[in-house]
């Protein structure tokens, strides 16, 4: 999907690295003290998955989602054959405070209406999952 959208932020797996606290934290240094919290944060600013090629300073070496996706010359992983693969299978662990587990949902919203819709729906779409109730049949709701 060669797209004419900005995609500079928005991660192959369907994360928006314009939303992270490890992004925000160059602009606003109170995230510093979040980060230093919950991750091992090393005092840097992150700028995107993309700018650098996958060397998230919460992984080892190079994300191994970044790898594969570029290998295959893809910009998102919806569009591999292989999609959704094991990479992206939601986990119940550290559900709290990392929002991986919409990765599935944000890529196929992505396929079906572009990146430049996604990103004005990713702050809806996180507050749902870090504040929303869970009604059966509706999915979460902001009360």
């Amino acid at each position: 999907m060669k797209t004419k959208d900005d995609i500079t932020l928005v991660s192959p797996c369907g994360g928006y690295c314009g939303d992270c606290p490890a992004y925000k934290v160059k602009d606003d240094p109170s995230w510093g003290e979040v980060l230093t919290k919950k991750f091992n944060w090393n005092g840097v600013p992150c700028q995107g998955c993309r700018p650098l090629k996958g060397q998230c300073q919460f992984v080892e070496g190079i994300c191994e989602t970044y790898a594969c996706i570029s290998k295959r010359g893809h910009d998102f992983c919806f569009e591999c054959a292989e999609f959704p693969c094991s990479k992206l299978n939601p986990a119940a662990d550290k559900a709290d405070v990392l929002p991986h587990n919409i990765k599935l949902f944000a890529l196929c919203y992505i396929k079906q209406h572009g990146v430049d819709k996604w990103k004005e729906k990713t702050a809806e779409v996180k507050q749902r999952y870090f504040r929303g109730k869970m009604k059966i049949g509706k999915g979460p709701q902001i009360e």
